[in-house]
């Protein structure tokens, strides 16, 4: 009996990163990072070159590892429809590490994190034409370089996997959560059979000391307990645990079926975009913990002996929907989007929007213009409400855009089976100085 390897065996059964060199992980996640943040990809929004470029590094890097993805290079595509009546075309990259259990190795954990950000603007302040990219280190090229550690993680100790794990870079998240949620639309074969999803969102900035929380959305005291297991071990970090949310994220089309989700982050809100946002900012060390983590999590859940219990939302969800619910749709799920003066997002900007906005007299002096994206909701009845910035030009741009949008009357509301629903919709509104 070769004794040699069953210590060895044991010793990484005990420890997922205790035969790795932590600091190769650090600079692995470095790389990953800055390749994604890179000028080439332009800031990675939704459909772009630079979005398919980091999909395409994504599958090699699961490649590298020997994972096996469940399509080509190109990932499980998708298209939908922008705001404009634009196609836009994307992609999720899957990857599956099967479990070795004959009875449990149908049953999946999902860990997913979101690949895309926002793109970029082009600017002209004082006469100069400037671009501006918002490179998303933390939101969420942190979350993917995570991701992918923890597959190549995952994949070294396949062998004492009973479940399987499946690892998702999310494409279009920024664009309403599509790629999630087309992932999860065409999983019907296998939904039931997926006991956890793990999120990463956000996970290389924290105030103060590296400080990751855990978002369970629902109380779960079965996947606290097994949380609890992981943070009691030797060496681990011990991120908060809160049975709420912090933000919409693509853990959000998982818990409307009923999955138990664990939403990782280090954020205290919903980043806004920023140029700031960059390789340099992150803390690499503690990404490398949570990596240590988050892989022994998986692993912990993939060999319960009895898997975490669905959520009871998704029979409330199905309920309240029949009696009307507070549900939020996007504009994609409805069956007729909501209208102003009998038009869209476009009727609003021309009839509303660019005839109350006023250009702000600092920025005018600062010679500052772009584009600010703001998103709210329509209410059931109309009126809007939820009103936000998700794509910044500057403090003055986006309280003037935030109130002009405030300030809209009624719409007509979207309609799904034949009752009026909220959606969330997202407009960009220009602002341009004339010469």
């Amino acid at each position: 009996m070769n004794f040699r390897f069953l210590i060895s065996a044991s010793l990484v059964l005990l420890s997922p990163l205790s035969l790795l060199s932590q600091n190769e992980t650090a600079e692995r996640l470095k790389k990953h990072v800055q390749i994604l943040t890179s000028d080439s990809l332009m800031g990675r929004m939704a459909g772009t070159p630079g979005e398919k470029k980091a999909s395409l590094y994504i599958h090699d890097e699961f490649t590298k590892a020997d994972i096996e993805t469940l399509f080509d290079r190109n990932g499980q595509q998708f298209s939908f429809l922008s705001t404009f009546g634009d196609t836009i075309s994307s992609q999720n990259i899957i990857g599956i590490i099967e479990g070795c259990d004959p009875k449990l190795r149908d049953e999946l954990i999902i860990v997913g994190a979101h690949y895309d950000h926002l793109g970029f603007n082009k600017l002209s302040v004082n006469g100069k034409m400037v671009t501006q990219i918002f490179r998303g280190a933390n939101d969420n090229a942190s979350g993917t370089a995570v991701l992918i550690e923890v597959a190549r993680e995952l994949k070294r100790v396949s062998f004492d996997l009973k479940r399987s794990v499946m690892v998702v870079a999310f494409g279009a998240s920024e664009a309403s959560l599509t790629g999630s949620w087309f992932f999860i639309d065409n999983a019907a074969k296998y939904r039931d059979k997926i006991k956890l999803m793990i999120n990463i969102d956000q996970v290389g900035v924290s105030p103060g000391e590296y400080n990751p929380q855990i978002f369970t959305i629902l109380p779960s005291p079965e996947l606290t307990a097994l949380i609890n297991s992981v943070s009691e071990k030797p060496a681990m970090i011990t991120p908060v645990i809160k049975t709420s949310d912090i933000f919409t994220s693509d853990h959000t089309n998982f818990v409307t079926h009923g999955i138990p989700v664990a939403m990782f982050t280090t954020a205290q809100k919903k980043q806004l975009p920023t140029e700031k946002d960059v390789s340099e900012t992150l803390d690499y060390e503690g990404m490398t913990d949570l990596t240590m983590y988050i892989a022994t999590l998986v692993r912990d859940a993939a060999n319960t002996e009895v898997s975490l219990p669905a959520t009871s939302l998704k029979e409330t969800k199905e309920e309240d929907v029949e009696k009307g619910d507070n549900q939020i749709y996007t504009v994609y799920d409805v069956d007729k989007k909501p209208s102003f003066l009998n038009g869209g997002e476009k009727q609003f900007l021309d009839r509303w929007v660019y005839d109350y906005v006023k250009y702000p007299r600092s920025a005018i002096e600062s010679g500052v213009q772009g584009r600010v994206v703001v998103e709210f909701i329509i209410e059931k009845n109309g009126e809007v409400s939820s009103v936000k910035v998700v794509k910044s030009v500057s403090d003055a741009l986006d309280a003037e855009a935030v109130k002009v949008v405030s300030a809209s009357p009624k719409w007509k509301p979207g309609m799904k089976s034949g009752a009026p629903v909220r959606v969330k919709m997202a407009i960009p509104i220009e602002f341009k100085l004339r010469k």
